[in-house]
């Protein structure tokens, strides 16, 4: 298993200038997408794990419009940040992804979204760690994830991703026991000055 200590050593350090740089992205691109995808009931039954919560951007626009959200990261830097903008509605957690698996979340969400995130997990960790999560997903659910466009693991600035392509994602699920059906598509990111190619996948769970 690779150490990820350094890359939430970055998250911490750098915690305020990365709230700041995606605090104000404008996502709606996505989440339209995703917000179609749920299962159908009510908005206050519909639990939505934001894994990787980052700033919290993605978390409170999802309790803004009425979504139950547990909001989970492993800087507990950026958690306070994100408690600053809405600590009542939310559930907000200081979790890694070592962690999540023995949280006691059977079938307890109908969607998980995982924007930018799962790319600090390594490439062969990804299945047991995507099968973990499945199974705390609600029958006729969905999973959002995204990933940086690439065909390989790497360290940048200290930080370590896992990049993600059609041949990749291919492989992977093969790997993964859960069925499921699922989609991928290609955006642009939508930070100001980037033009970097983003892997998306939308997982539906049987």
């Amino acid at each position: 298993m690779i150490n990820q200590s350094n890359t939430l050593d970055f998250y911490n350090s750098n915690a305020n200038s990365f709230f700041e740089q995606t605090i104000s992205v404008d996502m709606h691109r996505l989440y339209q997408p995703f917000i179609d995808n749920l299962p159908v009931r009510p908005v206050h039954q519909q639990n939505i794990l934001d894994l990787g919560c980052g700033s919290g951007r993605d978390s409170i626009h999802f309790a803004n419009l009425g979504f139950n959200v547990t909001a989970i990261d492993g800087s507990q830097e950026l958690i306070e940040r994100a408690k600053t903008h809405n600590n009542d509605i939310i559930d907000w957690q200081c979790l890694t992804f070592e962690q999540v698996p023995f949280q006691k979340w059977h079938k307890r969400f109908t969607s998980i979204w995982a924007c930018a995130s799962l790319l600090h997990v390594p490439y062969e960790e990804l299945p047991e760690l995507v099968d973990n999560l499945l199974t705390m997903l609600t029958d006729e659910s969905n999973f959002y994830a995204s990933f940086k466009y690439g065909n390989r693991d790497r360290i940048k600035d200290g930080r370590f991703f896992c990049d993600m392509d059609e041949e990749r994602w291919e492989t992977l699920k093969q790997k993964i026991n859960h069925k499921f059906k699922e989609k991928t598509w290609l955006t642009i990111d939508q930070r100001a000055n980037r033009n970097e190619a983003w892997f998306n996948i939308m997982i539906r769970k049987f």
